[in-house]
């Protein structure tokens, strides 16, 4: 059997792939839509690649949103930095305005390359006079800039192959001087923004069969694109082009600058808008990712063939669910008696405690390890907001039952489920912390201590601190957040950028308890709730924590557990709680 979760790159997917496969995500991001410059911020795995090629027009043909090309409102051309060199090693060695104006030239000399391509794709057979029409046009406003050698061009590949050329010239020229002390002059044509790319596109969009709005310019991952890059990508968008061009740029929260290459500082709404997929998927208003996954998998398992739905295909574990509802019975006989009433609604104290004191039950016993994280809910919750998150563990599950020669397959049994997870969620510190420590960058900012070491001691007495109060009487116990009471050190906030980078927290803000501000607010990723045993269908609370604890925790996570729970001891637990979260 095909595996149905099995997860691919977009860049690999064709057009009728993705037509297929994606679920329409843009009720949740009408950004996106709109006609102005858009930054979309998402970790790795969150869908954003698959969200900008939806966006092409060949795909948009596929999934019957037009007709024909001409009827879409905008002109999308996916510009995936991973899969292509626009880091040049050897851009390096220019500095000041040599690097500005030749860099940008690469940059705009590629993408113009890449828009033919696609250009070429929806281009019918019978309009070859308005092709020529079109290249003549474009070769003529090349000739502008420095080129007036080009004869006999009549074809939109004969034209790519110019932009192809003009590549491997600057390339050329790089590599001379890299054995040079001194620079040579370059005598080649230069492209730049505002004259000559935003007149290319001009030409682009008079042709009739490209779609009537702007185009699109997905700058798929582009925080991997150098610092001197990016302040050119942010010079285009201080640019009011958006009539003509709009810039789709997403990244992995890993974006260094918001400055141009004058150092102008570019600011939202005025020059663009913002969209976090992370805070959008994990806040308690938006409940719409769960509606997304039940519809990406009910998908999957059609065109696999398999006709169940997601819940049955995702079993839970029938007797551990058994034991949930006779405790949930009991706590709402307690809260009917008066007994033990701590919230105002007695559906509000069953979803508090039930899985606190079935977990307790078990560490009595010294049978931690047998709960079960089954179940198609489970594993939505622990996938955390990341499409990719659900589909990954889901894709081993499946892959694993066929290993066992299995046909036919219905359904997950829930031992499999369990034993998938947990040991996926145990990769995440052991497998991923590695990865972190041999990565040339992260080490690049690590001085004298590890910060990756110092990540994970965070980490881990953050989540012994979860399950301890997981574990305990009080009346909130379901923590997987803490919110900082005021800013933290440049050292600690680098600690905590690299797990915001690495998807280990998610970041947002919360009121303060004086109504004065907002403070910042840090989310657990739940992929890490069943190693360290914590409760990953939500949470009631959060901890308010100082810088100075958690720069404790960074380098003995033994004492800021023990300081922590101390502490907690001596306060009013209602002030520990800001806000009713419940994801």
């Amino acid at each position: 059997m095909i595996n149905p979760f099995s997860v691919k790159t977009p860049e690999t997917l064709t057009s009728k792939d993705i037509a297929t496969l994606f679920i329409d995500v843009f009720s949740d991001f009408p950004k996106v839509l709109e006609f102005n410059h858009t930054f979309i911020h998402g970790a790795r795995g969150t869908g954003k690649s698959m969200m900008l090629r939806y966006l092409e027009p060949k795909v948009q043909l596929e999934a019957g949103k037009v007709q024909k090309y001409s009827d879409l409102e905008f002109f999308a051309i996916h510009i995936p930095i991973k899969t292509a060199n626009y880091n040049l090693a050897e851009l390096d060695r220019l500095t000041e305005a040599p690097y500005w104006i030749f860099a940008e030239h690469f940059f705009i000399t590629l993408i113009c390359s890449t828009i033919l391509s696609k250009l070429n794709e929806i281009a019918p057979d019978n309009v070859n006079e308005e092709i020529k029409e079109f290249v003549q046009n474009v070769v003529e406003l090349i000739s502008w800039f420095g080129n007036e050698s080009i004869e006999n061009i009549e074809s939109i590949e004969e034209l790519e192959k110019i932009f192809l050329r003009e590549k491997i010239n600057i390339r050329r020229y790089l590599s001379l001087i890299s054995f040079k002390k001194d620079n040579e002059n370059y005598n080649g044509t230069i492209f730049d923004y505002e004259d000559f790319f935003v007149q290319f596109i001009k030409i682009v969009r008079e042709l009739s069969f490209t779609p009537n709005g702007p185009v699109f310019l997905m700058v798929d991952d582009a925080d991997n694109l150098s610092i001197r890059m990016q302040k050119i990508l942010n010079n285009w968008v201080s640019y009011r082009t958006t009539n003509e061009i709009c810039l789709k740029i997403s990244t992995q929260k890993r974006y260094k600058t918001w400055r141009t290459s004058q150092d102008i500082l570019i600011e939202s709404p005025h020059d663009f808008t913002e969209i976090d997929i992370n805070a959008i998927y994990t806040s308690k208003q938006n409940s719409s990712f769960y509606e997304r996954i039940e519809r990406i998998v009910e998908k999957r398992l059609e065109v696999a063939g398999i006709n169940v739905s997601p819940h049955e295909f995702f079993p839970v574990d029938t007797r551990q669910k058994n034991s949930l509802d006779l405790i949930k019975e009991q706590i709402g006989a307690d809260w009917d008696s008066g007994v033990k009433r701590v919230s105002n609604r007695k559906h509000d104290d069953i979803t508090r405690y039930a899985v606190s004191e079935y977990m307790k039950q078990l560490e009595s016993k010294k049978k931690s390890n047998l709960y079960s994280y089954a179940g198609f809910e489970s594993l939505i919750n622990i996938s955390s907001g990341m499409i990719r998150y659900f589909l990954e563990p889901a894709s081993r599950m499946f892959a694993e039952l066929e290993s066992r020669k299995k046909e036919n397959i219905t359904f997950i049994p829930c031992d499999l489920q369990d034993a998938i997870i947990k040991k996926w969620s145990e990769e995440y510190i052991l497998i991923d912390f590695e990865k972190m420590k041999n990565d040339q960058t992260t080490r690049s900012h690590t001085e004298k201590t590890d910060k990756v070491d110092q990540l994970r001691n965070l980490i881990e007495a953050l989540c012994t601190v979860f399950r301890i109060k997981l574990l305990s009487d009080d009346s909130e116990r379901r923590f997987i957040s803490f919110m900082l009471t005021k800013k933290p050190n440049s050292d600690l906030n680098d600690i905590l950028d690299l797990a915001v980078e690495w998807g280990y927290l998610n970041i947002s803000t919360i009121s303060n308890k004086e109504g004065t501000g907002r403070n910042i607010l840090y989310t657990l990723n739940r992929r890490l709730a069943p190693l360290f045993k914590l409760d990953p269908t939500g949470y009631a609370a959060h901890l308010s924590v100082t810088p100075e604890m958690l720069n404790i925790a960074l380098l003995n996570p033994s004492q800021f557990v023990s300081e922590r729970l101390r502490e907690l001891k001596s306060i009013n637990q209602q002030t520990l709680v800001q806000d009713t979260l419940d994801l």
